[in-house]
């Protein structure tokens, strides 16, 4: 699975929102629909999310990514994100 579409699912498994930012407006906004979101991605070639989170304290916290999904291998979509807990969680299950 391409590594943007399991940071969607797994951002989403926890509860967690999504807004895609396409690099003219916000395509999709602290969304909860895998289908909106990966439409929104894949309708340009390279798509910032912006994963809002909350914590047991209902304390706000952001993770981003910038994705591709176009033209690179499947482990590569997620291009650069956010060094956080969130993400290095994510990524040890991506990757492992």
């Amino acid at each position: 699975m391409k590594a943007y579409k399991n940071l969607v699912k797994y951002t989403l498994a926890k509860g967690y929102t999504v807004s895609v930012f396409d690099g003219e407006e916000w395509a999709a906004t602290q969304s909860t629909s895998y289908n909106e979101i990966i439409d929104a991605i894949e309708s340009v070639e390279e798509a910032e999310l912006h994963l809002h989170i909350r914590d047991a304290e209902n304390t706000y916290r952001l993770a981003w990514a910038l994705v591709s999904a176009f033209g690179l291998e499947d482990e590569e979509t997620v291009v650069d994100h956010t060094v956080n807990e969130f993400m290095d969680d994510w990524s040890a299950q991506y990757y492992s």
